[in-house]
């Protein structure tokens, strides 16, 4: 049966509800950026066959509540999903993170975002490997609004760092059907990318969207 594990040995797991999937794990390391997302990035993995590790660990998210929050959705659609769950139990925010979150106010959205998710995607190929998993992907392929690009770039530079393979698969098509699983689910679905720039950022673009309407 699945369950939720937390570091790299796991603690005792969470009970997760009985799966009628089947398949054997097989090698690849989901970075799973949330539950809304993950609710069609994994059954798009499960129907090509491969049964994702889900792995979070996302220090960019801003307020540590809102972090909480977060956590507690990936947990609940881990549960309903029958999925693995890993949470990464290493200390939030590392001397890079740190230095990421002193220039958030200054960096362009652009530069933000670069470190931010190369940040994340290291990690997650460094996981993967420590694991012996050899391939590694994430689910903020998921949202239209994140740059694939820059998704791209970080995750196959992580990759050659870490020896092992990131697989992109674009799933912008599925992000409307995220929102009714997540409410089927009934999953907390948050309102900004994580940080306190972008939270801020989003702000503007509702109220921007509200004077026009």
């Amino acid at each position: 049966m699945a369950g939720c594990r937390t570091g790299p040995a796991a603690r005792a797991a969470e009970p997760a509800a009985p799966s009628r999937y089947t398949r054997p794990m097989h090698d690849l390391l989901l970075h799973a950026c949330c539950g809304p997302c993950s609710t069609v990035a994994v059954p798009a993995w499960r129907g090509r066959g491969v049964e994702p590790l889900a792995w979070f660990h996302n220090p960019n998210i801003q307020p540590a509540a809102e972090l909480e929050r977060r956590l507690e959705s990936m947990r609940r659609f881990s549960r309903a999903a029958g999925l693995e769950l890993v949470v990464e139990t290493r200390a939030q925010q590392t001397p890079a993170w740190r230095e990421w979150t002193a220039v958030l106010g200054a960096a362009a959205p652009e530069e933000r975002c670069t470190v931010c998710l190369g940040l994340r995607l290291r990690q997650a190929a460094a996981a993967a490997a420590g694991r012996g998993l050899r391939r590694f992907s994430t689910t903020l392929t998921v949202s239209p609004y994140q740059r694939h690009d820059l998704i791209v770039a970080a995750g196959k530079a992580a990759a050659a760092e870490h020896g092992v393979d990131f697989v992109y698969l674009d799933l912008r098509g599925s992000f409307h059907g995220s929102y009714a699983e997540s409410r089927r689910l009934d999953l907390y679905r948050q309102r900004y990318c994580g940080c306190a720039a972008s939270k801020w950022e989003a702000w503007q673009q509702r109220w921007a969207r509200k004077k026009a309407g």
